[in-house]
């Protein structure tokens, strides 16, 4: 497969993807996500290239709460 997007800040190719980073995510009414933070992995860049919610976090958080939940009615 051929790499053709560029980081929009030094405007390299990544050679090897992208680094990605844990974030907390705050929404306007306070709540919070584990979130994800997709970073340029040229060393001298580190821009931002995208944020948002984890999907594997959001999996365990949703499986740990209806079990939760199961076990109460128990």
């Amino acid at each position: 497969m051929i790499k053709t997007g560029k980081c929009p800040k030094c405007e390299k190719v990544p050679a090897f993807g992208v680094k990605m980073e844990g974030v907390d995510i705050k929404g306007p009414d306070r709540r919070s996500w584990h979130g994800v933070m997709y970073v340029c992995p040229n060393l001298s860049c580190q821009a931002i290239l995208g944020v948002g919610i984890d999907p594997v976090a959001l999996k365990t958080d949703t499986i740990d709460g209806v079990v939760a939940q199961l076990r109460g009615r128990l």
